[in-house]
């Protein structure tokens, strides 16, 4: 009996799930390598701001850099700020009582509407730092989610970063990555984080 010889799939929508440390930090990785082959890359941060994590300022280096061959990198925080709202840094959840604020809902359709941009752009990478969770939590809602993710043309990849997706887009996703959380220290280090 010989094995099904399977056509490898063109990758379009990658997925970095669950409760771990490390779904951002993949999705540098993979900006890293695409912007050294000369791809241009859109990231958008959907709740961190740049004042609060440890990348920002190695990713305003890259975003001015001109190099040739290396690619464009466009990077956006939107005003979603869950880190750093309470005691010693820790998140502001969704459910506490000042949980989703007006600002969070406009912030969430403009890191939308950024999304969608570099899409029509056609940039090579466009990473959603987050957006599963905001959709998830229902600042977004995923009818104004999905169409823009379907909007996505070859050859661009878009990666999404969350806890978890819905049925529809884990159906859609050529790729799909988890981490799983078994031990934490307790809390996010500069230059560490998580």
């Amino acid at each position: 009996m010989t094995s099904a010889v399977h056509a490898p799939v063109k990758e379009r929508i990658r997925l970095y799930l669950g409760t771990g440390c490390g779904k951002t930090t993949a999705t540098f990785g993979l900006a890293l390598r695409a912007l050294s082959c000369g791809k241009n890359v859109t990231l958008v941060f959907f709740d961190k701001l740049e004042v609060n994590t440890s990348e920002g300022r190695a990713l305003q280096l890259l975003s001015r850099t001109t190099e040739p061959g290396f690619g464009k990198l466009t990077v956006h925080y939107t005003g979603i700020n869950r880190l750093g709202a309470g005691p010693n840094g820790s998140f502001r959840f969704y459910s506490s009582p000042n949980g989703i604020l007006p600002e969070d809902i406009s912030e969430g359709k403009r890191g939308l509407a950024l999304i969608k941009e570099a899409l029509d752009r056609g940039d090579d990478v466009v990473i959603a730092d987050e957006m599963l969770d905001v959709a998830r939590v229902r600042v977004l809602g995923w009818d104004e989610v999905k169409p823009v993710i379907e909007s996505r043309k070859d050859p661009t990849l878009i990666v999404l970063t969350g806890r978890k997706a819905p049925d529809w887009l884990m159906n859609q996703a050529t790729t799909i990555s988890t981490t799983v959380q078994l031990k934490h220290h307790g809390r996010a280090l500069e230059g560490v984080d998580c």
